[in-house]
């Protein structure tokens, strides 16, 4: 037999239960649209055998993301190419010139999706084209995702041949100097409609 007590404890154990599921309902059925300040763009380079970092100060994202309805789902992350920083006044100067990012010319680096595939449990392989200093190409990289409270974190890493996209032109071209491969960290925090 059930006394007050238990009764109560069950009642609080199934409000518990009830509102865990209300917290996980939303990853299927909400649209995460808006990205927040905590999203982040940065890549890693070698040069000469050194590893060379930095990020882009400006990350603007339109999401659309619907996980229960992929084929409505779209995401388009640009950077200011102006916004570069690699850690000097110097390194940032090079880096927005037209030998590299060419920022007067063409001011946005952009990803823009065409499709999205599930691949397990928070997990999407994102296609679609990237965009950089007149260049395109087609990309596709796998996302992870993962609550953090009401909003949706989205991350994703991939490597870009510098080459294919006329980055490094001039004496940089040689890939002895800087690597052909520059690896690629997107971090999005989005929030739900």
């Amino acid at each position: 037999m059930f006394t007050r007590r238990s009764k109560a404890l069950a009642v609080a154990a199934l409000a518990v239960l009830a509102s865990s599921a209300a917290r996980a309902q939303p990853l299927a059925s909400v649209t995460y649209n808006r990205a927040l300040p905590a999203s982040s763009v940065t890549f890693s380079a070698t040069q000469m055998g050194a590893p060379i970092k930095g990020r882009f100060k400006r990350v603007i994202a339109q999401i659309d993301f619907q996980p229960a309805d992929l084929a409505r789902s779209h995401v388009s992350v640009a950077v200011q190419s102006a916004s570069v920083d690699a850690g000097s006044a110097q390194t940032n100067a090079l880096l927005t010139g037209a030998d590299w990012l060419a920022a007067k010319a063409d001011p946005q680096a952009r990803f823009v999706s065409s499709s999205f595939a599930p691949d397990g449990p928070g997990r999407y392989w994102l296609s679609g084209v990237f965009s950089a200093k007149g260049h395109s190409q087609p990309l596709r990289v796998l996302v992870t995702t993962h609550p953090a409270g009401a909003d949706l974190v989205m991350d994703a890493s991939f490597s870009l041949d510098r080459t294919s996209f006329g980055l490094g032109a001039g004496s940089w071209a040689d890939t002895s100097v800087v690597a052909a491969a520059i690896p690629v960290q997107v971090h999005l925090v989005v929030a739900p409609q």
